[in-house]
């Protein structure tokens, strides 16, 4: 049976018909000649589908070599003493390498110490399972930071070689370690929140006595200055339940737009306040401005500066600088494209040992004692959480020997500041019949002695469950309540939040006022929008309970 190629050659030459001289019209002449044009015929096409093999061979190989070069992966092959034979342009970059000068070397020389173990185990178990094998390991280069990979690798040649993939899971683990750095700080203000919530309780109690103390003790009385005092501290120590207070799980910014150059000058001259170190400024006059809370972000610039102070104790310079960016995103910190205002702090002390860098703003190291004159190591994971809730970010730079820069990112607002706002005009006093819920009795007891202090009739209950029921009795009495505080958390009980709904379906005008020792509780900052005039975040003073409660008299007078 004829081949395929050779029917195709006989009927080219029927189409074709070779010119032949009369005197060779012999038979055997005839057949011989035809046997020689088709086997002429049958090579001239297999000559051409052999060069359109080559060239389609050729284009793939070139193909899959621009692949093999280009890819985002590094790929290798070891023979059984770890040594590199081919490698593409992602390995050798990987390796630091110029791949012209790769092949040859051992692949162990550019494992880091720590990981060449590990390494060894890796690279025997790839021989002996002849299974696709893997590993995590640090790689070291020459002249560049270090680099952590993950290998596969698997068995070739009967053995002789493996062909190995590298890839570079240098970001995967930064972004893993910010990964549990949130979930750490977020444990941490679970925690952090009902402290300082259960805290702030008890300095309401301690700040009303002391108040009331005040009150009670004639003018010029030899006690009046201790009590001051311990009214001073008692708000002192209300500063440090708000840093607590920043880790509270789902707390909010209060922000403003506000000028950074004056809130960074006094922010820092406060915190350097008595201390032998010396600050240079250089904040340029058309510095944006940013929309911050101006509480927070000045904790955050003195809580820097209090760690410059403890590395330098004998005196040194801290150099702050700021400047205005427009970033089309961060290769390294989480910032989104658009304006930014970016200030730096550097001091000029010892720096920060580089194995401890990494370690810096995870709450639960601190390279401090623990107690009272040095702190509990909390201030840069403060100012870690408070820039990622800007949706700014922090970074640090600590060569040995040359000081530590911190780098700071706030998102900036291109505007100039508005008219400056009138102060508001002086409010009157009033007195009438108040009802308090709080769940804390010490806070409800020492509240209403203020309160009837103050000359108002009031009356106390432990929880919200018969607010509204008492509220609309007192209402059929015709004598109805002025104004009415409610605690935001009651445990085990009807909090503020639901009290005030009863309360809207009886009076639409109720003056509710919602308490919290959560500073930063949505609910608080934003009162109004949950049907609440007033909002008071424990512990609060005298005089500003007094405020509010004429600006609810001026709004509209209260009956009683």
């Amino acid at each position: 049976m004829a081949t395929a190629l050779r029917r195709r050659a006989e009927a080219t030459l029927r189409e074709k018909p070779p010119e032949v001289e009369p005197a060779w019209s012999e038979p055997d002449t005839q057949r011989l000649l035809h046997e020689l044009m088709v086997h002429q015929i049958e090579l001239e096409m297999q000559n051409t589908e052999l060069q359109e093999a080559r060239d389609a061979l050729e284009v793939e190989r070139e193909k899959y070599s621009d692949l093999y070069d280009f890819a985002p992966v590094g790929y290798l092959t070891l023979d059984r003493e770890g040594t590199v034979g081919e490698s593409n342009l992602a390995g050798a970059h990987l390796l630091g390498v110029e791949r012209s000068r790769l092949a040859g070397r051992r692949f162990g020389f550019f494992v880091a110490a720590a990981s060449r173990a590990a390494f060894n185990t890796f690279f025997q178990q790839v021989f002996e399972s002849l299974t696709k094998e893997s590993c995590e390991l640090v790689l070291q280069r020459e002249g560049q930071p270090p680099v952590d990979v993950r290998l596969e690798a698997v068995a070739a040649a009967a053995g002789r070689e493996c062909r190995l993939v590298l890839r570079d899971i240098t970001d995967l683990r930064r972004m893993e370690a910010d990964h549990l750095l949130l979930g750490k700080l977020e444990s941490t203000g679970i925690l952090a929140g009902g402290i300082a919530h259960d805290f702030n309780n008890l300095l309401t109690v301690i700040l009303m006595n002391l108040e009331l103390g005040l009150m009670e003790l004639p003018a010029n009385a030899p006690l009046t200055p201790r009590l001051e005092e311990a009214k001073q501290a008692t708000l002192q120590a209300n500063n440090l339940t708000q840093q607590f207070l920043t880790f509270a799980g789902g707390g909010v910014t209060i922000r403003k737009v506000a000028d950074l150059s004056r809130l960074i000058r006094e922010s820092i001259q406060l915190a350097l306040s008595g201390a032998p170190v010396r600050c240079e400024f250089e904040l340029p006059a058309d510095l944006w401005l940013a929309e911050v809370d101006p509480g927070q972000i000045g904790r955050v610039f003195a809580n820097l500066v209090q760690n410059a102070r403890e590395a330098m104790p004998g005196g040194g310079t801290i150099t702050v600088r700021a400047g205005n960016v427009v970033l089309d995103g961060h290769a390294e910190l989480p910032l989104l494209p658009g304006d930014y205002i970016q200030v730096s702090l550097t001091d000029t002390g010892p720096g920060i040992a580089p194995e401890l860098l990494p370690k810096i703003f995870d709450p639960y190291f601190s390279t401090k004692q623990r107690g009272v004159q040095k702190g509990m190591g909390l201030g840069l994971t403060i100012c870690h959480n408070i820039l990622l809730k800007h949706g700014g970010a922090i970074s640090v730079a600590a060569p040995a020997g040359a000081g530590a820069t911190f780098q700071l990112y706030l998102p900036a607002v291109r505007q100039r500041f508005g008219p400056v706002p009138v102060p508001p005009p002086k409010l009157l006093s009033w007195h009438g019949r108040i009802l308090v819920m709080d769940d804390e009795e010490g806070v409800r007891l020492a509240l209403g002695g203020m309160l009837r202090r103050m000359g108002h009739e009031v009356e106390l209950l432990a929880d919200g469950t018969t607010v509204a029921e008492i509220y609309a009795k007192a209402r059929a009495q015709g004598r109805p309540f002025a104004a009415v505080l409610l605690d935001l958390t009651v445990r085990g009980g009807m909090g503020g939040l639901e009290a005030v709904r009863a309360l809207l379906e009886l009076d639409p005008g109720v003056n509710a006022i919602v308490m919290s020792g959560y500073a930063r509780d949505p609910v608080l900052v934003e009162h109004k929008r949950h049907g609440f005039k007033g909002a008071l975040s424990k512990p609060f003073e005298q005089s500003e309970l007094a405020a509010l409660l004429a600006q609810l008299q001026k709004s509209e007078r209260p009956t009683g």
